[in-house]
């Protein structure tokens, strides 16, 4: 690829994080629980008071909770791929920009939590279908993918499972993992609702319906040539 491909693809890419991060705040604000990935850093979030540092008052906030459990999947694809490349070292950049474009949109979408039942349906319905074409976007991109993605890839390659279904078992094992978080702290499923599940069964139909439509897009940067 030239360099001005290679600038396109990698310029998509990163609006499709930031549109991606828009959409689970969506999905967040919504009330209805959050997407399984971000579950529990989510719950964790919640659960989690003010801490005092230097004498300034520091949240520990979703999008921080996500980029550690993202360079906790990092190393461990690394692990998985016993090697460590410039592509992987770019998902921490990457994975800083989308944590915080999470909480910079958690901090102007306005919660629904406790609010009427249709806007919090109206703010799902839109974070999923939001989510959905930010994936889209980071797929036809074609560049890097963010360490959670990369991590279940390397775990279906290294257990030669299809990639879909590693996806599934690593989406489910978060939301218990929430689950269980929730209950212990609240005593009830605090961040773990219907909307952690409409959002699993929804989002990769989605993706299928923007990839398909948007498939053009592919067109502008031309092949890509294999190294």
């Amino acid at each position: 690829m030239s360099k001005t491909e290679t600038c396109k693809r990698y310029l998509m890419f990163l609006a499709g994080v930031l549109v991606c991060a828009t959409g689970i705040s969506f999905i967040t604000r919504a009330g209805l629980g959050t997407s399984p990935i971000s579950s529990t850093p989510f719950v964790l979030s919640l659960i989690t008071p003010p801490v005092t540092v230097a004498g300034h008052t520091v949240t520990i906030t979703m999008g921080v909770y996500t980029f550690a459990f993202n360079m906790l999947f990092l190393v461990g694809e690394a692990l998985l791929v016993r090697r460590f490349t410039w592509k992987q070292a770019l998902q921490i950049p990457a994975t800083i920009f989308f944590s915080l474009c999470m909480d910079e949109a958690l901090s102007l979408i306005p919660s629904q939590y406790g609010g009427p039942y249709p806007m919090s349906v109206l703010y799902l319905a839109i974070g999923c279908a939001v989510m959905s074409l930010g994936i889209t976007l980071e797929v036809l991109a074609d560049v890097i993918m963010l360490p959670g993605e990369a991590f279940v890839r390397a775990l279906s390659r290294k257990s030669k499972g299809q990639f879909g279904n590693v996806k599934v078992i690593f989406d489910s094992t978060l939301t218990v993992i929430a689950a269980i978080i929730a209950l212990f702290a609240f005593h009830k499923l605090n961040g773990v609702r219907e909307g952690t599940v409409i959002s699993a069964l929804l989002v990769g139909q989605l993706v299928k319906l923007f990839t398909k439509k948007l498939s053009f897009l592919k067109k502008l940067f031309g092949e890509k040539q294999s190294a």
